[in-house]
C-alpha cells in the first residue's frame, strides 16, 4: 500500500547548493522523496497526509561521519568500554543511538565495534527492533598489537591485516577502519608516526578496493598521514596534528577529512572522563591549542571536509557550530553535516540533500541556523525514510505503525 505525506516548510534547505527557499512542499511516497519546490508549484496530493512544519526550518537529516556506538567518552577509558562482554555494550549502544536520533542523526558511519555489534545493531535498526540512526558498519577497527586503538584483538603484519580486513568485510562492513597513529585518549606520548608499515595499509586499502569500497584510516598527522594517504585511504579520521603539507598531500589525492572536535574540546568528553589521568589531559590540552591555531586555515585550504561527533552522542550541532568558530560559514557547516557527509562516506545517491529519488531523511528544527548556529539544538521533529520521530528519543509516529 502507498504511503505518501506532504511536508509544508517555512524554509527550506535543501543542500544542493540551492539557495533557502520559503514556503516550500516536501512530497514522501513510500519512504522516498517524490517532488519538492515552491508550495506555488508543488501540489500536495489529494490523498497525502499533511505535516505542517510552516513555522520551522526544514533540512536533510545529519549525517555523523564518524562514531562508535558503544561508547560514551564521558565515563573515561574509552578502550575498556570498547572490551565490555556483548550484551552491556548493546544495552548501551541502543541508548546511545536514540539520543542520535532524537538530535537529528539520521545517518551514522560506526568506525569500530567489538563483538561484530554493529552488524546485530544495524540489522535491528533495519528491521524496526530499535530506533536508530541509519548505521554504515566498520566492524572491527584494525590495529596492531602495540598500538592504539587495539581492543579484544591486534592484528600484526600483511597477511593478519588482509584476513581481518576480509573477515570484516564478509561480516557486513561497509569500509574498512584502520588505526594508523596514536590517539588523544590514550596515554602516552601523542605519535604521529604510523603504528602500520605501508605495505600493511596498502593491504588494507587493496582489500577495500577488491570489495568495492574504501578504508578510513584514523591518523593524526605526521609520517603517518603521509602514509596512509599515498596508500590510498578514501578518508582520515580527526587530523588533529594535520600540518599544511598533510592537507596539502589530501587535497592532491582528493581524501576527506572527516573532523571531530566535540570528544576534545566539549567539557563532557575526555576531559570529563579522563580527567584524573595526567598524561591524557596534557593530550587534550596540545590537541586544543593546535586545532585552534591549524583547523582555520585547513579549512578555508579547499580540503574537502566532513564531521563526526567520535562517540559524543547528540553533539553533532557541536560539531557544525564548531566549524563556524573555526571561519566556515553556516552554510557550509550544514553542508558539512549533510551532502557532503554522504559523499565522504559514498552514499550521496541516497541521503544529503532533499532530492526527487533520495531516502526521505529530514529534520525540522525551531529556528534558523543561517542566522543563528544554536537551532540546530532545537529539534522537533526527525524524519527517517519518511517514518517520523518525535516527543521522546526515539518514539516514532507513523499511521503504519500505530495500526
Amino acid at each position: 500500500m502507498t504511503t505518501t505525506r506532504a511536508i509544508r516548510c517555512g524554509t527550506l534547505f535543501d543542500a544542493t547548493g540551492a539557495a533557502p527557499l520559503k514556503n516550500a512542499h516536501v512530497v514522501v511516497t513510500d519512504g522516498r522523496v517524490a517532488a519538492v519546490g515552491p508550495a506555488a508549484t508543488t501540489p500536495i496530493p489529494p490523498s497525502a497526509e499533511v505535516l505542517d512544519l510552516s513555522d520551522r526550518f526544514v533540512m536533510p537529516g545529519l549525517i555523523d561521519c564518524h562514531s562508535h556506538a558503544s561508547i560514551v567518552p564521558g565515563i573515561g577509558n574509552q578502550l575498556a568500554q570498547l572490551c565490555r562482554p556483548p550484551v552491556p555494550q548493546a544495552l548501551a549502544a541502543t541508548a546511545n543511538l536514540r539520543r542520535d536520533l532524537a538530535a537529528g542523526t539520521t545517518t551514522m558511519r560506526l568506525m569500530g565495534e567489538e563483538h561484530f555489534l554493529d552488524v546485530d545493531l544495524r540489522d535491528a535498526i533495519e528491521a524496526g527492533i530499535v530506533p536508530g540512526p541509519r548505521l554504515l558498519i566498520a566492524t572491527r577497527g584494525l590495529a596492531a598489537n602495540n598500538a592504539h586503538g587495539r581492543a579484544l584483538a591486534g592484528f600484526d603484519g600483511v597477511d593478519e591485516v588482509r584476513r581481518a580486513a576480509r573477515e570484516n568485510l564478509r561480516r557486513g562492513a561497509a569500509h574498512v577502519k584502520i588505526f594508523v597513529t596514536g590517539g588523544v585518549s590514550s596515554p602516552g606520548a601523542m605519535p604521529t608516526g604510523s603504528g602500520y608499515t605501508r605495505e600493511e595499509i596498502r593491504a588494507a586499502v587493496e582489500e577495500a578496493d577488491r570489495a568495492g569500497t574504501y578504508a578510513a584510516a584514523h591518523a593524526h598527522g605526521g609520517p603517518g598521514l603521509r602514509l596512509a594517504v599515498e596508500e590510498g585511504v578514501g578518508t582520515v579520521e580527526h587530523g588533529a596534528l594535520a600540518t599544511d603539507e598533510d592537507i596539502a598531500l589530501m587535497i592532491e589525492r582528493r581524501v576527506w577529512l572527516v573532523c571531530t572536535f566535540a570528544i576534545f574540546m566539549h567539557p563532557t568528553g575526555i576531559e570529563q572522563g579522563d580527567r584524573h589521568r595526567p598524561a591524557i589531559m596534557e593530550k587534550v590540552r596540545q590537541a586544543r591549542r593546535i586545532v585552534a591555531d591549524t583547523f582555520p586555515r585547513h579549512l578555508a585550504s579547499g580540503v574537502r571536509f566532513a564531521c563526526g561527533t567520535d562517540s559524543m552522542h547528540g553533539l553533532m550541532p557541536f560539531e557544525l557550530q564548531t566549524l563556524t568558530r573555526f571561519g566556515v560559514t553556516p552554510s557550509d557547516a550544514l553542508l558539512a553535516g549533510t551532502r557532503w557527509a554522504a559523499e565522504a562516506c559514498r552514499i550521496d545517491d541516497q541521503v544529503g540533500t532533499i532530492q526527487p529519488g533520495k531516502r526521505a531523511d529530514l529534520i525540522a528544527l525551531d529556528g534558523d541556523p543561517l542566522k543563528d548556529m544554536a537551532a540546530l539544538e532545537r529539534v522537533s521533529l526527525v524524519m527517517k525514510d519518511g517514518v517520523v520521530y518525535d516527543g521522546a528519543p526515539g518514539v516514532r509516529h507513523d499511521a503504519a505503525h500505530e495500526g
